[in-house]
């Protein structure tokens, strides 16, 4: 049986993790994001709850959708850990395996903020909005790269290329 692929997209703010899912990924994988439920209480619960329903839909689809994408920053390996607990839950309940795969954003933060600096302010919920500098940097601070060691069967570091597009590269076992 092939497993569902559960993609966590990691970077800071503005790095380009939802235009990436908009231009490769969109189609293929389920996009689930915070920004959906901004300012609406109870985020993680309603992440938790679209993730676990997200990988229903694609175990569901006949191969047609090849798994989910979780747009989030996602800094750290503590933060990330809930999805393979996510993962370990869908599977013991549905019987169908999940491989996560990690595309971290390498993106400097100036380039971040000046992308940011681009962003409405008051930007309906789903789409990126404007997000305070200190903020981006305090998520730059904490940023710490996926590793193999969390449990991912695939690592990818994407960047952003001088005309707009990305570069991806996997990232070598250890």
């Amino acid at each position: 049986m092939e497993a569902i692929e559960l993609v966590i997209l990691i970077g800071i703010q503005a790095s380009g993790k939802t235009t990436y899912y908009r231009r490769r990924l969109e189609g293929e994988y389920l996009h689930v994001s915070l920004d959906n439920w901004r300012g609406k209480g109870n985020v993680r619960g309603k992440e938790r709850e679209a993730i676990l329903a997200a990988l229903a839909s694609a175990g569901a689809s006949g191969g047609q959708v090849r798994g989910v994408a979780v747009d989030n920053t996602n800094t750290t390996a503590q933060t990330r850990r809930r999805y393979f607990d996510m993962a370990g839950e869908f599977t013991a309940a549905t019987g169908k395996p999940v491989s996560l795969t990690a595309y971290f954003f390498d993106a400097d933060l100036a380039s971040c903020l000046k992308r940011n600096a681009q962003r409405p302010a008051d930007a309906p919920a789903g789409v990126p909005y404007f997000v305070p500098p200190a903020a981006i940097a305090g998520f730059r601070n904490r940023l710490q790269p996926p590793r193999y060691e969390e449990g991912f069967a695939r690592v990818r570091r994407v960047r952003i290329t001088d005309d707009g597009g990305f570069a991806v590269e996997d990232v070598p076992r250890p």
